[in-house]
């Protein structure tokens, strides 16, 4: 069945938009949000490049964009972050991207995302997704017990969570973090109440790769609820559907989780 949105369309987007970020990299000031998180002037470029992009090619979709786009379209609705990671971005990290996720009838269609300093595309359709060009191949089970095996967590991870797990880390990208789940990089993600914008360009991916995303009380999690740019109700879990439960029983909540990292 032909694709109902162009992906290969999408990536030349997010490249170009890889190729302003980049370009700006010596700029890197930040005003503060009223939710107290940064944002840059590039933060607001890029969306508004991605906003003409759709507009032109896909008149009458909707769009929900972090920094505030937001409108009803047809069956489709284009989810934007234009820089998951601000903060690393304006820490001169290297663990930032271009987020692009597309929803139909409220499910996830399709998506890319970009980390322009590592040169890292993850990709996705109804039927493949893929890491650059090399298709993505589930796996059956996960080793839990790996050496290599780690969950990438919250950089405020100590103030809100107890993980009796031997290796953590913090990367600075919650969007980073599920597409190395989904490709195999890390093993679980862990994340505070986040927008349907930190993950829709991922989910795509996650189904093919056996790939759960639950709250950490257990309850399922349905990103169509989240199509109106609420937080999520509590924080997730994401991992493969052999470890998942495993991976939860090792995350407690500390009392009186308040704000957002």
């Amino acid at each position: 069945m032909p694709l109902l949105v162009d992906v290969q369309l999408i990536r030349e987007w997010v490249l170009e938009a890889g190729r302003m970020a980049l370009s700006q990299s010596s700029n890197r000031n930040f005003d503060l949000k009223p939710d107290h998180t940064p944002v840059t002037k590039l933060d607001q470029q890029i969306e508004l490049f991605l906003l003409d992009q759709i507009d032109h090619h896909y008149p009458g979709h909707g769009v929900l964009a972090e920094e505030g786009s937001f409108r009803p379209g047809s069956d489709f609705t284009w989810i934007l972050d234009p820089i998951d990671g601000t903060r690393a971005f304006a820490s001169r990290l290297p663990i930032w991207g271009i987020s692009v996720g597309v929803f139909h009838q409220g499910e996830p269609y399709a998506g890319v995302f970009y980390l322009p300093m590592t040169g890292e595309m993850y990709w996705a359709t109804p039927e493949e997704a893929f890491y650059n060009e090399q298709r993505l191949v589930p796996v059956k089970k996960v080793d839990l017990h790996s050496p290599l095996a780690f969950i990438a967590v919250p950089s405020s991870v100590h103030r809100h969570f107890d993980i009796s797990f031997p290796r953590i880390r913090s990367l600075g990208s919650a969007t980073a973090h599920l597409a190395y789940v989904a490709y195999g990089s890390a093993t679980a993600a862990l994340s505070r109440r986040i927008h349907i914008w930190d993950m829709a360009a991922i989910l795509p991916s996650f189904k093919i790769a056996h790939i759960e995303l639950i709250y950490l009380n257990g309850d399922s999690f349905q990103p169509g609820d989240l199509m109106n740019g609420e937080l999520a109700a509590q924080p997730l879990i994401a991992a493969h559907a052999s470890v998942i439960e495993e991976v939860r029983s090792l995350i407690k909540l500390k009392p009186e989780i308040t704000g957002n990292d």
